[in-house]
């Protein structure tokens, strides 16, 4: 009976665990790709170096794998064509963009130079703007890129989805 109840509390805290875990999303321009990490639990990161690469961990489970050796199989499916009524479709996109609104962007940075002085001279002003005043850099040395962090935990995403 105690082993009973000891698998029961193990499961409810693994559980637990995975959904207070944040999900983080990084995409750096500067270094060309993407990390997605899960807390401790894992993480994926797509990255240029001479090819695209994707390494997988996961716990203890590493993985790296060249994107030019995953082949996408083709398969003919052929689908009945069914109507989706007008009351359907808007309730998925509502579920749809409660599920957006739970993402946090909690960083991010642009810097662009459109190499154009007079443009860039006109959207100067931009770098100015309350919500865009660390965020945003309109500049003239010739340096574009963007930072990107957003944030989400999966008990959000699961309450969005059955909203």
């Amino acid at each position: 009976m105690i082993w009973l109840i000891a698998i029961i509390l193990f499961i409810v805290l693994l559980l637990y665990w995975l959904m207070i875990s944040p999900l983080v999303l990084e995409i750096d321009s500067r270094i060309p790709g993407a990390n997605l990490s899960w807390g401790s639990i894992g993480k994926a990161v797509i990255l240029y170096d001479d090819e695209w690469w994707v390494k997988i961990q996961i716990l203890l489970f590493k993985m790296k794998i060249r994107l030019s050796d995953i082949k996408a199989t083709q398969k003919i499916i052929t689908q009945k064509k069914t109507k989706i009524r007008k009351g359907k479709k808007w309730r998925l996109i509502k579920k749809m963009a409660g599920i957006i609104r739970t993402f946090q962007v909690v960083e991010w940075q642009l810097a662009f130079d459109s190499g154009d002085y007079a443009l860039n001279s006109q959207l100067y002003p931009l770098n100015f703007f309350p919500y865009c005043y660390s965020h945003l850099d309109i500049n003239f040395k010739d340096e574009n890129y963007l930072y990107l962090r957003i944030i989400n935990i999966p008990w959000k995403l699961v309450v969005a989805l059955f909203r």
